[in-house]
């Protein structure tokens, strides 16, 4: 029996044996398989690590977009969503978690894991480090790293500031150059280096108080039109929400000599955004 099992076995052993001769094939050292094993684990990892820091810019977007005055700088919720949502930094992450989930199945023992483990745990671990790489400032660094540099995208502080570059729609944005005592007016360097002068008639005396030399404020106003050099204010919003805690209290604005309320001017009626920044401003005064 086993003399005839030896000889069924010699036609295959040969064949086997003649393949290995002629292609040369030879034994891989046992390091080649432990450093492909690594090299998978490491761009997985490695891929984690950018899904981690393109959620952390997601959320530093995402915190930082005026959702509260979109009704100002756009003519509807859509078009500012399409605007100001992070698509870039969605796709990375999600390109991030896919690319990793790769190269971890191709790992030594990645095949036996499930595809839903695999994945949630990629997931878990970008959002997780993402997470906490926005608490220490890292979305906001990736944001001013970027700059104006890709093409194909603009961080979204440097998008916001192009909002307020307007003037024909009633937008300005930028810093306070020069507040004179005793007139109806100031000067606002904007966001883009233009010097602009700013009737400010229709401001409140709350309005007033808040500015400061070097400030960097927005502000609403009536459309500029052709031959109009100068920019009628209707109302002043701070550039960062943190300022707005700063606004004097009703107190310190009673202590002033003189008080700018109720209604403005028709020249602020008449532009699109009176009515809901008017009805924002006097709930904030409550």
């Amino acid at each position: 029996m086993n003399t005839i099992h030896h000889q069924n076995q010699d036609p295959l052993a040969k064949r086997v044996l003649g393949r290995i001769t002629d292609d040369h094939v030879t034994p891989r050292p046992r390091w080649e398989f432990l450093l492909k094993n690594y090299v998978f684990w490491g761009l997985g990892a490695l891929a984690v690590v950018c899904g981690a820091l393109a959620f952390s810019a997601t959320l530093f977007e995402i915190q930082n977009v005026d959702w509260q005055w979109y009704m100002v700088t756009h003519t509807d919720f859509l078009s500012f969503f399409l605007s100001a949502a992070p698509f870039l930094w969605v796709s990375a992450l999600t390109l991030s978690i896919l690319v990793g989930y790769w190269y971890i199945r191709r790992t030594a023992h990645g095949y036996r894991y499930p595809l839903m483990m695999i994945s949630c745990g990629a997931i878990i671990l970008s959002l997780s480090f993402g997470g906490g790489l926005h608490v220490l400032g890292f979305g906001e660094e990736i944001e001013e790293m970027l700059g104006d540099h890709p093409p194909f995208y603009r961080p979204i502080l440097v998008e916001q500031r192009s909002w307020w570059v307007e003037p024909e729609k009633g937008l300005l944005g930028g810093d306070i150059e020069n507040v004179a005592s005793g007139t109806a007016s100031l000067v606002l360097r904007d966001f883009s280096g233009q010097s602009r002068e700013i009737d400010t008639e229709d401001l409140r005396d709350q309005d007033l108080t808040a500015l400061t030399r070097g400030e960097t404020v927005r502000i609403v106003g009536a459309p500029t039109t052709a031959t109009s050099s100068t920019f009628h204010a209707c109302f002043v919003l701070p550039w960062k929400k943190e300022n707005q805690k700063n606004k004097p209290s009703p107190s310190d604005r009673a202590a002033t000599s003189e008080q700018r309320v109720g209604e403005r001017s028709e020249i602020c009626k008449n532009i699109r955004s009176y009515e809901k920044l008017h009805a924002s401003e006097d709930g904030e005064d409550e």
